[in-house]
């Protein structure tokens, strides 16, 4: 198979026309079919396609892979009232069978969104502010169960006579391509350090950034670090999505490849997840390190417990969530004291909320009242995302920004991309950002750093310097 137009038959129209054609149907229809490996065939689409987007949450058995497009269309940060119209014609003329597994919640949309401090730079082009997608081809799994779901407009079922006979069909190039692509290497990618910022440069931004927020009376601002490198051959996917998933079974692992540019990462941080009028999201802020052993890692547990400073940050971002949600979420329950949540690299106070939709239609709404969360960027927002835009000089792009996945039936889960980076012309930049208060020490946070870009560093070899 030498194209992902052989996978599918489907012919792409203009979006626009048939969305607006009042005798065009949109369609989407699932099959169950045997499982294969997402992250073999991601291997193979990766390197071919020019839209591809891999998602996984290993606890919850939850992966899927889209690797050909039906429609991307693109919005700027104030135009979510424009996507939340679209969304609701493509709901109003869709036909579909996803109810014959009402078990299991199949994806139809994907998006990302970018951190609305826009810098235009070279190294994010490829990725809009707010990407909306529409695959023509999703394949799902959940729990062992696997599902092929096709996505099309027609005027009616004339065109393709027998749906069972084609998704039959496009299921079997895709059984063939799996056994014809080739399992990768096991060796690790080297990557070559190109030179960046050292902690002196650090210290001086740090040093300068908490002066201003004793000026400007601003809680929290997160300050981040991109670390640049050069990499020395190719980037064997399959191994990185099997390490991650391996690794980090409790985060949402995920690629998203636009053009040229391959953005990836493995983030634990929930913006929101609904189903039906229910209503999740959490408070992830506060960190430590973890221990040699388990006495030294309760030690620090304790440590992160009983923190000032962490605890003042955590209470912030529970603050912020209950007053961003209030005019769209009822019966708002926060559990009482936070959690640990513990990666291999790193740990994290966490607390739950939950709460009831007042409708079923202001999911962006909620969105853009939440988003950039105080985890990411600070308090208060607009003062927070001024410091930013002053004080880093580099294009955040998708890092801190969202990916998400919904459908029709009113469940959806969208996610804070840190814990990521970019690939793009044999360069990967990895990114960290650090929560900055008065009373911010630049040494430890510079090391909080290093802890958060051991995840996708140490995917690599020779990445263990930053």
């Amino acid at each position: 198979m030498s194209n992902t137009a052989q996978i599918s038959s489907n012919s792409s129209e203009d979006f626009s026309e048939n969305l607006s054609d009042p005798n065009k149907v949109f369609f989407s229809y699932a099959a169950k079919i045997s499982s294969v490996k997402f992250t073999l065939l991601l291997e193979h689409f990766a390197a071919i396609a020019d839209d591809v987007f891999y998602y996984s949450e290993p606890e919850s058995n939850i992966s899927f892979l889209s690797f050909e497009t039906l429609n991307k269309q693109s919005f700027t940060f104030d135009t979510y009232e424009s996507l939340s119209d679209e969304i609701s014609k493509l709901k109003s003329k869709l036909i579909s069978n996803h109810s014959d597994y009402e078990k299991f919640n199949l994806p139809i949309f994907l998006t990302s969104v970018k951190f609305p401090v826009k810098k235009n730079s070279d190294e994010w082009k490829d990725f809009n502010d707010i990407d909306f997608i529409i695959p023509k081809i999703i394949l799902f799994q959940h729990s062992g169960t696997c599902f092929i779901i096709a996505n099309f407009f027609s005027e009616s079922f004339s065109h393709h006579e027998n749906f069972n006979e084609f998704l039959e069909r496009e299921t079997e190039l895709i059984y063939r391509l799996e056994q014809r692509v080739q399992e990768g290497t096991n060796n690790r990618v080297n990557l070559k350090d190109l030179p960046g910022e050292n902690f002196e440069n650090w210290k001086n931004k740090i040093d300068s950034v908490v002066k201003e927020i004793k000026r400007e009376k601003i809680e929290k601002v997160v300050i981040a670090r991109r670390v640049e490198s050069e990499i020395e051959s190719s980037i064997n996917w399959q191994k990185i999505f099997d390490d991650l998933n391996n690794k980090y079974p409790t985060c949402t692992n995920f690629l998203y490849k636009s053009g040229k540019s391959i953005f990836f990462g493995s983030t634990p941080e929930i913006l929101i997840k609904y189903s039906g009028f229910n209503f999740f999201t959490e408070a992830l802020a506060g960190s430590i390190m973890r221990g040699v052993d388990p006495a030294q890692d309760k030690l620090f547990e304790n440590e992160l417990l009983n923190s000032e400073k962490n605890n003042i940050e955590h209470d912030a971002v529970i603050d912020y969530i209950k007053k961003s949600v209030l005019n769209y979420v009822d019966n708002v329950e926060i559990s009482k004291n936070p959690v640990i949540k513990k990666l291999p690299n790193i740990q994290h106070l966490q607390t739950t909320v939950t709460g009831t939709l007042k409708s079923k239609d202001q999911m962006f709404k909620i969105i853009s009242s939440l988003f950039p969360t105080p985890a990411v960027c600070g308090i208060p927002k607009e003062l927070s995302l001024g410091m930013i835009e002053k004080t880093e000089e580099f294009d955040r792009g998708l890092f801190s920004g969202l990916i998400g996945w919904f459908n029709a039936e009113n469940y959806g889960e969208f996610f804070v991309t840190i814990r990521s980076a970019l690939v793009k012309d044999n360069k990967l930049y990895a990114y960290a950002g650090c929560g900055i208060v008065e009373g911010s020490d630049p040494a430890e946070e510079f090391e909080e750093s290093k802890l958060k870009l051991k995840p996708i560093l140490s995917l690599f070899n020779n990445a263990d310097k930053n």
